[in-house]
């Protein structure tokens, strides 16, 4: 079922209905990442909105002590920048 999303905050574009994974970020050095997540993507510069009964599903199952699906080994760098 699609849902209704205004136009593009930044750039005025068209938002429709996509799912998309999402790595979601709490605490220090926390991440989880969802997948099939219900989102408006702007056609035009794909920023990225999600509905606030989205968010608040994402961050109860960040924080639960539910297992995981499946865990990914996630390389991490530093950018230097000079």
């Amino acid at each position: 079922m699609a849902r209704f999303y205004h136009k593009c905050y930044f750039c005025g574009g068209k938002v429709s209905e996509k799912k998309i994974n999402v790595d979601y970020r709490w605490g220090e050095d926390l991440i989880t990442v969802f997948k099939n997540v219900p989102a408006g993507v702007c056609q035009v510069c794909g920023e990225q909105y999600y509905k606030a009964e989205i968010v608040k599903k994402m961050e109860r199952s960040a924080k639960s002590k539910e297992k995981a699906k499946e865990f990914i080994r996630v390389p991490v760098r530093e950018l230097q920048v000079t």
